[in-house]
């Protein structure tokens, strides 16, 4: 823990420790303004120990605004709330950036109501929209914007500023071969193209003055087609330091590359490889960001000497107090991010504010508070999901005497079964985070118990959450009782044997999940495969074949067009890519029919599923047919509590099929009612 939280100098800057906030869109602002929801959001992520905190993406001028949500630097009326803000933050010790951010390309005129600006007139593909090629006097006036946007940061009580220059916004684009066609003197060469960046620099350094940190924010590697790789990066990292930037803050590729960015499928600090290359050729700071979830590993990568501070974000949108956890020695008390970004991205791409699947808090820092009840109540909790131990978890922090029944010999609902497929490890923190907080609060948790009416009559609470979850649904099909038919919780929890020809029957995401983790069983270990490739046994091809699928066929019958609808946008594609490469077979716009299972003599007969598709009956032979039609609430219990107590609430599954973020913020909001 030595170097973690040790001091560090940017420029002239002194930071307390070396753990800083990413910066991130909130969705907190539609019009660019700081308002008392961003500055309850950022007070308690000060509060919590971070050392810096980068406030942004921020426009320097309304046609470089990449989402609705951005905050705004391109107007003086800005200042005083950012100064608001920035004087919340500096209360507790913490040095504050504003992030400034072009969009480029990427800027959308249904947000601007202009047309886009780039380096070269090509189209950025997600938004159909040709950009303006910048003239050199045009690239001038964006420079000035750039200044003039340090200038009201500055003013605004900023301490530094970090020029995004990364992830295929407008400086990258004028970095990148991917992006900048040019001919003239921003264009061709490494160090024409590097130009309007290395301008700016030195630019905002003569207006703010010398000693005024900035940190470039750069992309080690594209990770797209023409794109920089980290060879190129590597020199626009040394023409930039001599430039004025005072620290590198280095990521990996851009939101539009196919490689992964975000996802609890990449493993923890996969690409801190990054950073290590650009520390290795400068003198200033470097940061290591993306995938670093864990304060350990963050130790890890300092001791290391991989990078001088690493950035996070995600981590301390779902525990602001991370820093303090971990420097005081409560790491049982954290909760970890699990990369789902259902409720941060995802959110942000259906135009919604940022939230978090497991902190209800999120976005309502000045909203809700856990209060101590001058009433305490005896409460059960039936239900030992995640919506029902939240409940759980929040009425004993208020002071509520909490009974906690689970009719399964473990707790955690359908969580149980989501961190299982490969790839999803990360989503059983949520299960092992509330566990402990349940534990440690002294709720009384009676397992292995089926509660009905005349249980919780005994019980005699004042008040009854029920949080039964949900029961998987099966078809009403011709076969369905036959021994080669089972549900996905079966497959989940290991019973029976699977033949080499499976065949699922839904593509939703419970389908997706439970054919990847079929299609993978029996798949080279990572380990065996890196010894075989060191050895030239097997090559980098035959190493993704090898590791990414087993031996049996798999195939997925859906009645929809498309599989894999219920997961969320940015994870969706990743999903279908891993199918993909595991070489499940999708068949869709199907209506299945009948499920046989024939030995006929001698056990020769066909065993496998008929289903209709182009008003055509085909069979699909199947050793082992997995229903993953979804599942239906579980309203065994309503009909035999109603009108018999005078407090009880359902939330969850019992009452709709949704998503664990829905229960566990149903469980929060309902326990600060009681």
């Amino acid at each position: 823990m030595n170097k973690l939280f040790d001091k560090i100098h940017i420029g002239q800057m002194t930071l307390k420790n070396r753990i800083m906030m990413s910066a991130m869109d909130l969705g907190f602002t539609t019009d660019g303004t700081i308002n008392d929801r961003i500055i309850n959001f950022y007070r308690e992520r000060a509060k919590g120990g971070v050392g810096f905190i980068v406030v942004g993406g921020c426009y320097p001028e309304i046609n470089g605004k990449v989402w609705k949500s951005i905050i705004g630097l391109d107007k003086d009326e800005l200042i005083p709330g950012l100064k608001r803000l920035t004087d919340v933050i500096h209360e507790y010790d913490v040095h504050v950036a504003a992030q400034i951010l072009h969009a480029g390309r990427s800027a959308s005129s249904f947000f601007t109501k202009m047309q886009p600006v780039a380096p070269s007139a090509l189209i950025y593909r997600s938004l159909k929209q040709e950009p303006h090629a910048l003239t050199v006097p045009e690239i001038k006036m964006v420079i000035d914007n750039y200044v003039n946007a340090t200038v009201r940061a500055k003013k605004g009580g900023f301490d530094a500023v970090e020029i995004h220059g990364g992830m295929g916004y407008l400086i990258n684009q004028f970095l990148s071969e991917a992006t900048n066609k040019r001919d003239d003197a921003y264009g061709g060469s490494l160090e024409n193209r590097t130009r309007f960046a290395r301008e700016m620099l030195i630019a905002i350094k003569e207006t703010v003055g010398k000693d005024y940190p900035i940190i470039f924010r750069m992309s080690g590697d594209d990770f797209v087609e023409e794109g920089l790789k980290i060879g190129e990066s590597l020199e626009i990292a040394k023409i930039l330091e001599q430039a004025g930037a005072d620290a590198f803050n280095v990521s990996p590729g851009w939101h539009e590359s196919k490689t992964p960015i975000m996802l609890m499928t990449i493993p923890r600090m996969a690409y801190v490889f990054l950073s290590v290359k650009i520390k290795s050729q400068v003198k200033v700071p470097v940061i290591a960001s993306v995938r670093i979830n864990d304060l350990k590993l963050a130790e890890e990568i300092l001791e290391n000497e991989q990078a001088d501070m690493v950035s996070i974000g995600r981590p301390l949108i779902v525990d602001p107090e991370l820093p303090n956890k971990y420097k005081n020695g409560h790491p049982d008390d954290i909760r970890t991010c699990i990369a789902c970004n259902q409720g941060c991205f995802d959110s942000l791409l259906n135009f919604k504010p940022v939230s978090c699947t497991y902190n209800a808090m999120v976005g309502h820092e000045g909203e809700y508070k856990i209060t101590r009840t001058s009433k305490p109540k005896k409460v059960v909790v039936v239900g030992g999901g995640p919506g029902g131990m939240e409940a759980a978890r929040v009425l004993a922090l208020r002071g509520h005497k909490v009974t906690l029944y689970e009719r399964n010999s473990s707790l955690g609902g359908q969580l149980r079964y989501a961190f299982i497929p490969p790839g999803r490890e990360e989503i059983q923190n949520i299960i092992t985070y509330l566990e402990r907080q349940i534990s440690k609060l002294k709720v009384h948790i009676k397992m292995g118990k089926e509660v009905d009416f005349q249980t919780l009559k005994e019980e005699q609470p004042d008040t009854i959450i029920v949080a039964t979850g949900g029961n998987p649904l099966m078809l009403n099909l011709p076969g369905i009782k036959g021994e080669n038919v089972c549900s996905a919780s079966a497959v989940w929890d290991g019973k029976g044997s699977l033949g080499t020809d499976v065949v699922i029957i839904g593509g939703g995401t419970v389908g997706c999940e439970v054919a990847l983790h079929v299609a993978k069983q029996g798949a080279m270990r990572p380990d065996v495969a890196c010894f075989l490739l060191k050895h030239k046994v097997l090559d980098a091809r035959d190493v993704v074949e090898y590791t990414t699928r087993g031996n049996r066929n798999v195939t997925i019958l859906e009645m929809k067009r498309k599989i894999g609808g219920g997961f969320g946008i940015s994870t969706r594609w990743v999903i279908l890519n891993e199918i993909k490469d595991a070489g499940v077979r999708e068949i869709t716009e199907v209506k299945v029919k009948e499920i046989v299972n024939n030995p006929g003599k001698n056990g020769q007969g066909n065993a496998g599923v008929i289903y209709e598709k182009d008003g055509q009956d085909h069979f699909i032979k199947a050793d082992t047919v997995i229903i993953a039609v979804g599942y239906s609430p579980n309203k065994d219990l309503q009909s035999q509590l109603e009108g018999k107590f005078p407090e009880t609430y359902f939330i969850g599954d019992c009452v709709t099929v949704r998503t664990a973020l829905e229960a566990i913020h149903e469980g929060f909001e309902v326990a600060l009612k009681i």
